[in-house]
């Protein structure tokens, strides 16, 4: 079966994914899914990320075929980072000892002020038409010496 993964105790057993403590995916695109309970240094990043930023919630995101249900937290400026999440009563206190709100992403959806915005560098603008037309008369010229 294409991507099924499998991991082997030291002795060999064989295991389904389900019964993982925690693992890592890196998929043929460079995705990573993430599977499992949080580490603590996960957790902790998560408590900095809550500090460091003004008017942070928490979204619960559902699990679905590439990632465990996993805790979002988002920024008022649209930064966000996340977790893999046991369970939702987890998610929920964590938020709750933190003092922000918490919300489940699968029923409100994904905050405005988060799309668009990636870790990623930005893609370009486009050109304008004046600077395509531009591009393409000096490319035309240069063929043309």
């Amino acid at each position: 079966m294409v991507g099924s993964v499998v991991a082997r105790r030291r002795g060999g057993a064989a295991r389904p994914p389900d019964t993982f403590s925690h693992c890592t995916l890196v998929l043929h695109n460079g995705l990573v899914a993430r599977f499992g309970k949080p580490k603590r240094d996960e957790l902790e990043k998560l408590k900095e990320f809550a500090a460091k930023h003004q008017g942070v919630e928490g979204y619960l995101e559902p699990r679905t075929a590439t990632f465990d249900q996993s805790l979002l937290l988002v920024a008022r400026g649209g930064e966000w980072q996340r977790v893999p999440v046991a369970d939702r009563k987890r998610a929920e206190s964590f938020c709750k000892k933190l003092g922000i709100p918490f919300y489940d992403a699968g029923i409100v959806g994904y905050p405005e002020r988060m799309r668009g915005r990636s870790k990623a560098k930005p893609a370009p603008e486009a050109p304008t038409p004046a600077e395509l037309e531009a591009w393409f008369q000096s490319e035309s010229a240069a063929e043309g010496d």
